[in-house]
């Protein structure tokens, strides 16, 4: 029995490849993926997060041990994470 692949064009794999390539990007860049229902999930290091291609689900992993599975059709939404800086004391 084979495997389903999904097709190339699919909006479930075009986000997938998207969420891959920030993975990926170095140096890493901290981003947030937002889903469809508004929902909005931090990823500040490559270690908070997993992809498993076949399912093009992504994982997202928090310091408090918790954990989100996010079905790639679900991601609305890739943003840069943006810290605030400190300033320095003059």
């Amino acid at each position: 029995m084979t495997p389903e692949w999904p097709e190339a064009g699919a909006p479930h794999t075009i986000a997938f490849a998207r969420v891959r390539k920030h993975v990926e990007q170095r140096p890493f860049l901290p981003f947030r993926i937002v889903t469809n229902s508004g929902r909005a999930y931090d990823v500040p290091t490559a270690n908070h997060v997993g992809l498993l291609p076949i399912s093009r689900m992504i994982l997202v992993g928090f310091d408090s041990g918790d954990s989100v599975d996010i079905p790639a059709l679900h991601v609305a939404a890739i943003e840069p994470l943006r810290r605030h800086r400190r300033r320095r004391a003059a």
